[in-house]
């Protein structure tokens, strides 16, 4: 839906990524917010949870994905995003579970590690994310990987996933190397497009669909480079293109 906002549909859930709704607008930390959603909070319909990477950042949670929060039953997130935004807001740790009722089973939700910047920085609360693992009986094993950087700290949940698990069937991966001179002198804080194409390459799923690459100043790589990284790994046909409306891209 533009940015990293995306709805999942599984196991009979509809499942609400990292809600950003608001209209173009510069914010006060810098960010700017070029393009609108593919549509807004009105044509939704239900959710039944919403899986925040963190809080703090506006491309990840603007001002009406901040009023949508209240009125969706789960949202699950970081323990800091807990103590900013309310009791409202379950704080996960990494590896910590939290259980998804659905009119077809349960869904088995995991925190799982990430990294928002290079390997070896250690940003404190600002930089406190979580990605998480889709899983269960029925359920296609999926890797969220929310706002991370680090092609290591992919690769270990992937290890730990495949372990204790089983094999990923899709990769959401929050790709187009974010950068911001105020935060690491530009160092990407989100996956470069080779580095997306790495993970893929580790994990390797069945499919990778990947956002986060448009409609905000700070992404500094998009579709296009993300598509020759994949063709230079030869994964090309694992990464799934998707319009901002959630119709397919057809990629070169």
């Amino acid at each position: 839906m533009g940015g990293p906002t995306t709805i999942l549909e599984i196991a009979g859930a509809r499942l609400l990524l990292d809600p950003t709704f608001d209209q173009p607008k510069k914010y006060k930390s810098g960010l700017e917010k070029t393009q609108a959603p593919a549509f807004g909070p009105d044509r939704l319909g239900k959710i039944d949870a919403v899986l925040l990477s963190h809080d703090q950042h506006d491309d990840n949670l603007d001002d009406s994905g901040r009023e949508l929060l209240k009125d969706v039953p789960v949202v699950l997130s970081t323990p800091g995003a807990h103590k900013r935004l309310g009791d409202h807001v379950t704080g996960m740790k990494s590896w910590q579970t939290e259980e998804l009722k659905t009119s077809r089973g349960t869904i088995v939700v995991t925190a799982v590690p990430a990294l928002h910047g290079p390997d070896g920085v250690d940003r404190g609360a600002d930089g406190e994310v979580t990605g998480f693992v889709l899983s269960g009986e029925g359920v296609p094993t999926t890797y969220i990987s929310g706002d991370n950087a680090s092609v290591k700290v992919a690769g270990q949940v992937g290890d730990r996933v495949k372990k204790e698990i089983g094999p990923i069937d899709t990769a959401i991966l929050f790709a187009g190397a974010a950068r911001t001179p105020a935060i690491l002198d530009n160092a990407p804080l989100t996956l470069t497009s080779r580095n997306a194409a790495l993970v893929a390459k580790d994990l390797d799923p069945r499919r990778v669909v990947a956002v986060h690459t448009d409609s905000w100043n700070i992404y500094s790589e998009d579709m296009k480079s993300l598509e020759k990284a994949f063709q230079d790994q030869g994964i090309a046909d694992k990464l799934v293109g998707l319009e901002p409306d959630g119709t397919p891209r057809k990629l070169s």
